[in-house]
């Protein structure tokens, strides 16, 4: 008796059988309901949920990457003096870095109540993250902190 053989897909078609499988999965998840205006597709209530879960545990994991980073950043420059030096640490630039993961000013808030917590040289990053500078260049380290917060204040960010 012969053996059989089985077909072997090329990278192309296992692409596109895989594409047309998870659409007909999608279609399946999605009901369809009438209006006056035709088809409307419904997105259901589970796949919103989880939409939403995801987005709290992204920002639950940006949270914890920044207190990470914010620790390594105070641990390894607290002996230097130059400022210039500290704010081009790796950690600092990973920190301004987590603004692209960011959702709903979440990297801001973090940064402003670090920044009133324990009042650091978080103006750099506060201004390269939101493109703004509330500071003027006769403030002082104290002033310069009250200016920041009371800029948070003002777009609801704290």
């Amino acid at each position: 008796m012969p053996r059989e053989c089985k077909t072997q897909y090329s990278r192309g078609t296992d692409a596109r059988f895989m594409r047309e499988r998870d659409y007909a999965s999608a279609r399946k998840r999605v009901k369809l309901s009438k209006t006056r205006e035709g088809h409307v597709y419904e997105i259901p209530r589970d796949f919103a949920e989880w939409l939403h879960a995801r987005r709290e545990r992204r920002n639950l994991s940006l949270g914890k990457s920044f207190h990470e980073q914010v620790a390594r950043w105070k641990d390894e420059t607290a002996h230097w003096s130059s400022e210039t030096k500290a704010i081009a640490h790796a950690s600092y630039l990973r920190i301004i870095g987590l603004a692209k993961e960011s959702t709903g000013h979440e990297i801001e808030r973090l940064l402003l109540r670090e920044l009133e917590a324990d009042p650091d040289l978080w103006f750099a990053a506060l201004t390269a993250v939101t493109g703004e500078d509330p500071v003027k260049t006769e403030y002082d380290f104290d002033e310069s902190v009250e200016a920041w917060l009371a800029w948070g204040r003002d777009k609801g960010i704290i």
